[in-house]
């Protein structure tokens, strides 16, 4: 029993060095958004996933305003708290979209929406997502991990880590 214990917590901590690389950097640190190809933002934006109650949406739905996405999981602590800061910034921009891609399971995020109540789409993208991520310029595959688009989605920002409220409103003034 010891052993299958011990297990399980090595994998929980291989889970989360993703979320502690992002940690160790700076908080928010935005990054260049020349290494992530048109291929990997097509997928991105074709990709169809559910929200928590099921139905299927694209991300190329939310690309008729500015929209900020941000990969996220109710098991990352820097994800979670940044979350009152980007609702805010979602009613205080109506018009910028907003979504939380997590990277997580439905039943997982339904107990955590129980919680913590946010304004914004929340898409159950799972953990095949890190992959995405990886491919949109995320090498560590951190959490959190926002992407900031212009209109019609070309992508302007991406910010690895927590992001801070002020400078991603500071983004936001400009598209």
């Amino acid at each position: 029993m010891k052993r299958r214990n011990m297990l399980k917590m090595a994998g929980g901590v291989l889970l989360l060095l993703p979320g502690i690389k992002a940690l160790a950097m700076q908080a928010g640190s935005s990054s260049e958004i020349g290494d992530v190809s048109q291929e990997a933002l097509d997928a991105l934006f074709d990709l169809s996933v559910p929200d928590i109650s099921g139905q299927a949406h694209t991300v190329r739905e939310y690309t008729n305003k500015p929209l900020v996405l941000n990969f996220w999981a109710t098991w990352c602590p820097p994800c979670v708290k940044e979350m009152p800061d980007l609702d805010a910034l979602h009613q205080a921009y109506p018009n910028v979209n907003f979504v939380g891609f997590a990277a997580d399971s439905e039943r997982n995020m339904l107990k955590f929406e129980e919680k913590v109540k946010v304004s914004y789409p929340l898409l159950v993208a799972g953990m095949g997502s890190i992959g995405l991520m990886k491919k949109l310029g995320n090498k560590s595959g951190g959490l959190p991990f926002t992407l900031v688009f212009d209109t019609g989605g070309k992508l302007r920002y991406k910010i690895l880590g927590q992001v801070e409220k002020d400078e991603l409103e500071q983004i936001l003034k400009t598209l």
